[in-house]
This record gives structure tokens, C-alpha cells and sequence, in this order.
């Protein structure tokens, strides 16, 4: 199973190495940040996600819940604190577990753990069924159509073309639109005016891949992104 990204806030130098052991000894966890500033913290969460935040209650310059307040996208969190006093204000959070200092139950910390495990997996499982279809305008009809039988999307003007093996639909939207709601680990954007499906590619030459004997161009811009996707021997 794919480890899940977490990040450490802890003022206390000997609190955040015994969270980042217990952490490392799950197996189940990346430690993508780690931080004794929750100033340095708050500005490092504002252009990183992470699944998982251990965060303490009392520190310096901006406590715990403040910390919480900035963040407009809030992952699990699992609040590490020295006192319960902060127990019920923490929870009109939605955080996932309040553990008190000092941290000596490995068994608790792993119940904590493993409750984000549960909710990560939930959440990736609906995303999945969800970004198996998608329903699309056609005249007055909402037609849906599998992901997994698009060849490409190609944008025209104020439209988009949505590519399958049988026919063609014209749809009133942007590219940018329509790629927001595609599972990103299949599809990709290799042009200003095309997204492929990464599985329907033939062959890729220069600055051009094939799909169904139709040539796509790949701009400079994709074309990174494009080999590190696909699988190269």
C-alpha cells in the first residue's frame, strides 16, 4: 500500500523526534514535513497537501487551532497535546484523535494512525468509482460516458470533442474544465488544445503520438510530463 504524507508540528525538539519514531514505525507513513515552528509550518502548509497532520496545542507566535484556521484545504489531524483541556474546541474541528503527552502508548498512537489509514482509503475508493464515468450535455440529453473508453479530448473554440472508438461528442465546455473531473493517473494534458488517454497512445515520434491511427502533437510544455508518466524501457 502507497504510505500516506504526513507532517509534524511540535515546538518541543524531543516530543517531535519521539512523534517522528513512532511515525517511521507504523510502516504506513512519509513524514513530508517536520517542524518546530508553526510559523515555518503554516507557510510550508500553504503550498504542500499532505493526508496527515500531528499537531500540537500550546506553541509560541500561533497555537495548534490557530495553525488549523489558516489552512483553506484541512487533511486528517491528529492533535498531540500536553493537556485535554483543548479536547473540545479541537474536535469542533473534525480533527481525527487527540493523543496526550507524553506519548509512551505505541498501541494508541497506532489506533490513531490507523483511523486516517481507513479514511484516506475510503476517500481514494469513491474517488476511484466516481472518475469511472462522467456525464456530459449533448443537445438536452446528459449522456454518460465510461473513462475508460475516451481516446482523447480535443478543444474547439468555446467546445470540446470527446473522442471514443465508436463516435464523436461535441460539448459545450473548456479543456480545463473537463480535465479537473478525469482521473489524473490516466489521462494528461499533452497540447493547449488536447488530453489523451495515456493507456490509447500506439506510439510516441518527435513531437507527435498516435492514438487509433489519429497523430496528436505533444507541445514542449507536456512533453516532460508525458514521459514521466508513461513507462519507459
Amino acid at each position: 500500500m502507497k504510505k500516506i504524507s504526513c507532517a509534524i508540528v511540535e515546538d518541543d525538539v524531543i516530543s517531535l523526534k519521539v512523534i517522528e519514531g513512532m511515525a517511521e514505525k507504523t510502516g504506513l507513513l512519509q513524514i513530508d514535513g517536520s517542524f518546530t515552528s508553526p510559523t515555518e509550518a503554516a507557510r510550508w502548509l500553504a503550498t504542500h497537501s499532505v493526508d496527515l497532520l500531528f499537531l500540537d496545542m500550546e506553541m509560541p507566535e500561533l497555537n495548534g487551532l490557530d495553525l488549523l484556521r489558516t489552512l483553506v484545504e484541512k487533511p486528517d489531524v491528529i492533535i498531540i497535546s500536553g493537556k485535554s483541556s483543548f479536547a473540545i474546541e479541537a474536535f469542533e474541528f473534525n480533527v481525527t484523535d487527540y493523543l496526550l503527552k507524553p506519548l509512551k502508548d505505541y498501541g494508541r498512537f497506532l489506533a490513531a494512525v490507523n483511523r486516517v489509514v481507513h479514511n484516506v482509503k475510503k476517500s481514494a475508493d469513491i474517488h476511484t468509482q466516481s472518475s469511472r464515468y462522467l456525464f456530459v450535455k449533448v443537445d438536452s440529453l446528459l449522456l454518460k460516458i465510461n473513462t475508460d473508453d475516451i481516446l482523447w479530448i480535443e478543444a474547439f473554440g468555446d467546445y470540446i470533442k470527446i473522442q471514443t472508438l465508436e463516435k464523436s461528442h461535441t460539448v459545450y465546455s473548456t479543456l480545463k474544465n473537463i480535465e479537473e473531473k478525469l482521473p489524473p493517473e490516466t489521462f494528461l494534458r499533452v497540447h493547449r488544445s488536447y488530453v489523451v488517454n495515456l493507456s490509447k497512445i500506439t506510439n510516441i515520434e518527435g513531437t507527435n503520438l498516435e492514438i487509433n491511427k489519429k497523430i496528436i502533437p505533444i507541445s514542449g510544455t507536456y512533453r516532460d510530463d508525458l514521459l514521466n508518466k508513461i513507462k519507459v524501457l
